[in-house]
């Protein structure tokens, strides 16, 4: 599934309409009758039932009108609300306006707070008499950059409280009023929906924050073909079951070595578990080997609380990881097929010295994770050098050392943030997973993608060490890094998603890795419903 950002869904009606000669009217048609049918899907029939309808100025109102004149035509009563004078009103919008009017369909304008709040309380004496179906927001779409205010504000306020106060289900057009649809942040106030109906495809702001605010998404198919996504060069997707890289089935004849061979680097003391975690999870994700490398008097611990993984006890680190060590590491890594640096190894100068070297020096496939992150953030000139495929993993804080910015600042735009290295041009593929509510995944080479599988519960301590141990796993199994991070990060939100199913209020993150076996079969599984095959 594709994701569009707001200029190239401009881009895609544009070249529907002028290069391919599809009409703007037959686009509005479709987009609004297509929502009507995913109303009548969620709520049921709206015959003989009051629909209230708020309709603001461009496409988004026009798609209200249309709405209006399909339920009307469905036997229901449409009670639609202009928020603009009809002498604003332009295009396709003005069009199906002019087709409300000569059907007669009656449309009360508002220009005032006072005159919203008169409607508000008439709507809510009307619903305790007669419960109104729904209440539709066509007030604004994709293409808001600027604060809500005045009446608009006040009709997004009278909108929620009908929600709120009187449990009337709220169905928002195209996205949220007041919501960017590119950061999914808000401006002044925002709508919250319990059904949101996107045209053509769904947008980014759709799958931010885990989606809050916006309900259930249906996608509605207004015509546009598909040839024109490449047109457009749309690289964003949204990571479903359906568009997940296949999971590999094991064949008959495979053994460890041909499930290749994962070195973790990581542990230091008092943090030990974050490198027995992401040990686990490659183990429990189908690696062949995996071996710790790790500080030569933490070594106990690792043998004894992780017997199926081996060990490398570097001699000259003690208690964490020394650059002493690094003539060791690199030629213990001369063929093993990737690395995952970071789990809990402090930030001594020691460790920081060693972490730079084996980022420039290492050709094979790195996954940085945790305080790897955090040490090469203190050299930014370092990362534009790598030795070879690297995937960061960080969550918003260590994200916002890599970038020099706040966290509160790199929350605003949580897409743009991941694509802080798509200039990046070493030859080397950078690949960013920003961890958070919506996953954000995003390649040096210009692709991207969000998220869908995962839930709060993942807010504990030890979900990133899995995340990186899943990922190293893929990597050596034969996955191109890419697929790697969008597989490894669906698998680990699933993984999870099966366990808040059962223990809604949290769980452990060494569960989630237990979870991965299966997970991976029931993946597998369903792709091949899907048709996709097997790799």
């Amino acid at each position: 599934m594709y994701i569009a950002q707001a200029a190239q869904m401009r881009e895609l009606d544009r070249l529907a309409i002028e290069s391919i000669g599809i009409p703007g009217m037959v686009l509005m048609e479709n987009a609004g009758r297509g929502t009507v049918d995913y109303m009548v899907e969620r709520f049921g029939s709206p015959r003989g039932k009051h629909v209230v309808i708020f309709v603001g100025p461009g496409n988004n109102g026009g798609d209200g009108f249309v709405i209006a004149r399909t339920l009307l035509n469905q036997g229901a009563c449409p009670l639609l609300y202009l928020l603009v004078p009809p002498s604003k009103l332009t295009g396709d919008a003005l069009g199906n306006y002019t087709i409300i009017k000569n059907i007669g369909l009656p449309c009360t304008i508002l220009s005032s707070n006072e005159e919203v709040q008169e409607i508000y309380d008439h709507i809510i004496s009307h619903h305790r008499k007669n419960p109104v179906y729904t209440v539709v927001d066509a007030l604004f779409g994709t293409g808001l950059t600027r604060e809500v205010e005045g009446h608009f504000l006040e009709a997004i306020h009278c909108i929620n409280s009908l929600k709120q106060q009187e449990q009337i289900p709220i169905v928002a057009v195209d996205i949220p009023s007041g919501m960017n649809s590119d950061t999914g942040q808000i401006h002044g106030g925002v709508i919250q929906a319990d059904l949101t109906v996107t045209y053509g495809l769904p947008k980014p702001a759709h799958f931010h924050n885990g989606g809050e605010g916006i309900g259930d998404v249906r996608v509605v198919d207004i015509g546009i073909p598909p040839q024109l996504y490449r047109k457009v060069k749309i690289q964003g997707k949204a990571l479903t079951e359906g568009t997940i890289p296949v999971p590999a089935g094991k064949q008959i004849t495979a053994h460890k070595g041909s499930n290749g061979h994962l070195v973790v680097i990581a542990g230091s003391i008092g943090k030990t578990g974050a490198a027995i975690l992401c040990a686990k999870s490659a183990l429990y994700s189908g690696v062949g080997l995996a071996s710790l490398a790790v500080p030569a008097d933490l070594n106990t611990i690792f043998e004894i609380s992780l017997p199926e993984a081996m060990t490398l006890p570097l001699p000259h680190s003690q208690a964490r990881l020394s650059i002493d060590d690094l003539n060791t590491i690199l030629e213990f890594c001369e063929d093993k097929e990737a690395v995952v640096l970071g789990p809990g190894i402090a930030t001594d100068q020691v460790t920081a010295t060693l972490v730079y070297e084996l980022y420039k020096r290492l050709q094979i496939p790195m996954v940085i994770d945790a305080d790897a992150l955090n040490i090469l953030a203190t050299q930014p000139e370092t990362i534009d050098n790598p030795g070879g495929p690297r995937i960061f993993t960080p969550h918003p804080g260590e994200m916002a050392r890599l970038c020099q910015t706040s966290v509160q600042k790199l929350q605003q735009d949580r897409l743009e943030s991941a694509l802080w290295q798509s200039t990046h041009s070493s030859g080397h593929e950078l690949i960013t997973i920003l961890k958070g509510a919506g996953t954000v995944l995003a390649s040096s080479s210009g692709c991207w993608a969000i998220n869908t599988s995962g839930n709060p519960g993942m807010a504990t301590g030890g979900m990133g060490d899995v995340l990186a141990g899943i990922i190293g796993s893929l990597l050596v199994q034969g996955y191109a890094p890419w697929d790697a991070a969008c597989l490894g990060t669906f698998l680990h939100g699933f993984a999870a998603d099966r366990l808040a199913q059962i223990s809604p209020y949290g769980y452990l993150a060494s569960e989630v890795a237990e979870q991965l076996p299966v997970c991976i079969a029931e993946l597998a599984k369903g792709c091949r419903k899907l048709g996709k095959g097997v790799r």
